[in-house]
């Protein structure tokens, strides 16, 4: 007999799997548990283990059907095709070629390469129906409760999860060691708050409050200093760049919040933070020796093969300049992009970037034309920081092939899809070719509905 844990959540994937047919954006909803939750890695999950299913190859599977059965809830977006998505497919077709032409095809390569057009084509899912108010908020409402599992699961987790002292193995496989679970919650923090503030009733809220007390618990135990340094970061973009409307009492919720993770930290947690600070503690660690080895290493790698050496080959390559370092991944997002995927697809990672934070940008800029202006500009903010936090972990810690990294990042594409259709309703594009521009708004429309923004 299955426990009743087990039960619940079959009933609940094959059903969500089910609705995902009539509404694709369940079929969303339901990966994005899957990924958070992992069960093949509980104690719960080992019946569904012996079943030798893939949830999260069903789920998308389930995803891609709805599209097609359920094309009635599949929104109309604009524009339908953005250079920030042309992005993508030139990485996947890019790690396609350095496949064949890189360092060599392996085992290493191939897993990389399946890993990253799957994780993608879910990308460009996301970015497709996301694109309504209603579902966004659906989407930032699961990470939310993906969030609020991962952290209770945390706190109730065995002496056995430590390892040297810090958390492992809870969550997906994208996050299961410690620097990995940490990058992902810290930057959903972000996204909790967010969350917080755009919710109109109570029940909701508390609900948002105890998802991020667990997460903040769970950073504490991670001790990861890669994602103190994106913590900080992200603290100093939610200070500087918090909406006027919400100003204070963001600044006073930033501050309750500060005070309650500060108390629930303990000497372990600061004398590893205090290290970052320490220039002989640095000096000895092989941690951040080690790294700051690779990274050099990493250069030279990148100057004999600009082109690239292919996905997942990296950790080859290294060995071949110090034998050391033989397997041993880059930790830092942006190197393991120029050198795997060369020159040519660091230049266009980071142009997706600057799209990301484009985005974010026109939809605060649009907001006021909105359906809910500060709803509109809370999400904007809550992405903002989010993307600012997870980018600055991310040159700490490798996040490349990391789903939730591409997650943070086409986000703000999803907003301004939502913004673009709200702010445009009713507007005939013609009408508007005819008609002088009478305001800087009606000239950001136009440049707009004609793809010129």
């Amino acid at each position: 007999m299955w426990p009743l844990k087990t039960i619940l959540y079959f009933v609940l994937f094959w059903g969500a799997c089910l609705m995902a047919l009539v509404n694709p954006i369940w079929g969303v909803l339901n990966y994005l548990m899957v990924y958070q939750m992992h069960p093949k890695w509980t104690w719960w999950g080992a019946p569904l283990a012996a079943l030798g299913m893939r949830f999260s190859l069903l789920a998308a599977i389930f995803t891609i059907l709805g599209l097609l059965t359920g094309r009635k809830h599949v929104p109309q977006i604009k524009p339908f095709v953005s250079l920030w998505e042309v992005g993508v497919l030139i990485l996947v077709a890019s790690g396609g070629l350095n496949l064949v032409l890189g360092y060599g095809y392996n085992t290493d390569s191939a897993y990389a390469f399946e890993k990253m057009w799957k994780m993608l084509l879910f990308v460009l899912i996301l970015g497709r129906l996301a694109t309504t108010r209603e579902n966004l908020k659906l989407v930032t409402w699961t990470l939310v409760a993906g969030s609020l599992y991962v952290g209770y699961d945390a706190f109730t987790a065995p002496a056995s999860a430590f390892y040297l002292g810090r958390l492992e193995m809870i969550g997906g496989p994208d996050f299961s060691t410690t620097s990995g679970l940490a990058a992902h919650l810290s930057a959903v923090l972000p996204i909790i708050g967010a969350a917080f503030l755009i919710a109109r009733k109570w029940r909701w809220r508390i609900f948002a409050a105890v998802a991020g007390a667990l997460s903040c618990n769970t950073i504490i135990l991670c001790r990861t200093r890669s994602a103190f340094i994106g913590l900080v970061g992200g603290v100093l973009a939610a200070v500087l760049m918090a909406p006027r409307a919400r100003r204070y009492r963001i600044h006073c919720l930033l501050i309750a919040g500060a005070a309650i993770t500060y108390a629930l930290t303990d000497d372990h947690f600061w004398n590893r933070m205090g290290t970052l600070t320490d220039r002989e503690a640095l000096a000895q660690d092989t941690a951040t020796v080690g790294r700051s080895e690779i990274w050099l290493l990493s250069l030279r790698v990148l100057a004999d093969n600009p082109q690239g050496v292919g996905p997942g080959n990296f950790p080859r390559v290294i060995g071949s300049y110090n034998p050391r370092y033989y397997k041993r991944s880059t930790h830092n997002t942006l190197l393991v992009c120029f050198t795997e995927f060369g020159i040519h697809g660091g230049i266009v990672f980071l142009l997706m970037v600057a799209g990301s934070l484009r985005f974010l940008f026109l939809s605060n800029r649009l907001a006021n034309s909105t359906k809910h202006p500060i709803e509109t500009k809370l999400l904007t903010y809550g992405f903002f920081v989010a993307f600012v936090t997870y980018f600055v972990t991310g040159l700490g810690t490798e996040r490349f092939y990391c789903e939730s990294f591409w997650w943070i990042l086409v986000l703000p594409l999803c907003l301004y899809r939502v913004v673009l259709r709200e702010a445009t309703a009713g507007v005939e594009v013609p009408e508007l070719a005819k008609i002088p521009y009478q305001s800087e708004k009606d000239a950001v429309f136009g440049r707009l509905q004609h793809g010129l923004c």
